[in-house]
């Protein structure tokens, strides 16, 4: 006769199994079970908005030309320091509207382990963690606000037409930057993270490239 309680054992066991064959589709750290294809589609859509509402904003506040020439440095100013140092908020916004048509976007349901990140296992060569918000506040951000400057300042200097793709193209490699934060650290997915990050560092070295056909100096600090 069969042992029931070796029964319910082996029924149980395979329900683990089970179980584990499903999580491991799914991404962690959150309620998101998105096949890769799917998840870099939303990834892909929210950059997209992201990107174009920073590059209307920035347009907007460049062509404004019924106030006086002070205002509307400040007004471009303003603009600009808002979309380099809080480009996330403007995904945030993005996020929300899509998420109010879609139930789930990007974010999970579910609050991410904050101790995953140190969990992981790190190249020696990795830097320790409080060099970021330096590196971030006092240089990359820094020089970044210099060359959009710079080249925004030569196009009116020069009286060429605006700088349509440069533009676009760092508001590209911005939003696809806010993507990889949610994608990596939200979702703690390393794999799909590396996808973005690597389609963010390939906008990145474009963006250099345009700026530097546009005005060599505003290239050169975008490096």
């Amino acid at each position: 006769p069969l042992d029931n309680a070796a029964v319910l054992g082996e029924i149980n066991r395979k329900d683990i199994s089970a179980v584990d064959d499903i999580s491991a589709f799914c991404v962690r750290g959150g309620d998101c079970c998105d096949t890769t294809p799917i998840l870099l589609g939303k990834v892909g859509v929210g950059a997209a908005f992201e990107t174009t509402l920073m590059y209307q904003l920035l347009k907007l506040s460049t062509n404004i030309n019924f106030v006086s020439s002070l205002t509307k440095r400040i007004i471009q100013t303003t603009t600009l320091l808002l979309i380099i140092f809080a480009s996330s908020t403007f995904g945030s916004i993005v996020d929300m509207g899509l998420s109010a048509a879609s139930k789930q976007v990007l974010d999970p349901n579910s609050t991410p382990n904050p101790d995953w990140y140190s969990g992981l296992k790190k190249p020696k060569w990795n830097p320790p963690g409080w060099i970021f918000p330096i590196m971030w506040l006092i240089i990359s951000k820094p020089t970044q606000f210099i060359a959009v400057s710079k080249l925004l300042a030569t196009q009116s200097k020069n009286g060429v037409h605006y700088p349509n793709l440069p533009v676009l193209a760092y508001c590209t490699h911005l939003a696809l930057g806010d993507a990889w934060n949610k994608v990596f650290f939200g979702l703690q997915c390393t794999g799909r993270g590396l996808a973005v990050i690597l389609t963010f560092w390939s906008i990145l070295w474009t963006c250099v490239y345009l700026f530097y056909q546009v005005d060599e100096t505003a290239g050169l600090f975008l490096v």
